[in-house]
């Protein structure tokens, strides 16, 4: 049974501060996550520069993901939700941020293969796009069904990296 409440101030009192209490788990996971990383300024015309961006935003949305799953974050289902969403986003801009001739960039750790085996790096491209394009539209509602969504776009992420990254 929910509480009486005497005004609508109170409700959005208490959504300002439910908003502010995710809003400030992500800042954390966010800032945790990009401490450790380098930072690189977008620029919209070197691919480069927009695929890091990208893959930071997945990592950090991943984090926080992954947070709420070991349950070292409170779970929120608008969190997951945004953060399942993240990640389907740069799904969905990284394919074309991989143009010929970017091979030996060092500022990246996108790997050779990415270029030697296009078509698998394509056909991996397409199966992320799926899987995090399902897990988006799960909308999960408790830890369970937020690992039940995540636990394909994982191993996606996990096989990915291994064929087509290299560790710098």
């Amino acid at each position: 049974m929910l509480p009486e409440v005497s005004s609508t101030g109170e409700i959005f009192l208490k959504n300002s501060t439910r908003i502010f209490t995710i809003l400030a788990s992500a800042a954390f996971a966010v800032s945790a996550y990009a401490g450790s990383h380098n930072l690189v300024t977008a620029d919209v015309n070197d691919p480069v520069s927009l695929r890091i961006n990208l893959m930071q935003n997945a990592g950090a949305a991943t984090g926080l993901a992954s947070g709420m799953m070991k349950g070292n974050i409170p779970f929120d289902p608008i969190a997951a939700q945004a953060a399942l969403a993240t990640i389907n986003t740069a799904a969905l801009g990284l394919p074309g941020l991989f143009p010929a001739g970017m091979e030996e960039n060092m500022r990246s750790s996108a790997g050779p293969a990415i270029w030697s085996d296009a078509a698998g790096f394509n056909s991996a491209m397409a199966k992320f796009i799926s899987d995090t394009g399902a897990a988006k539209s799960s909308a999960p509602a408790s830890v369970e069904e937020l690992q039940a969504a995540f636990a394909a776009v994982g191993a996606n992420c996990q096989a990915c990296h291994k064929a087509y990254r290299i560790k710098r």
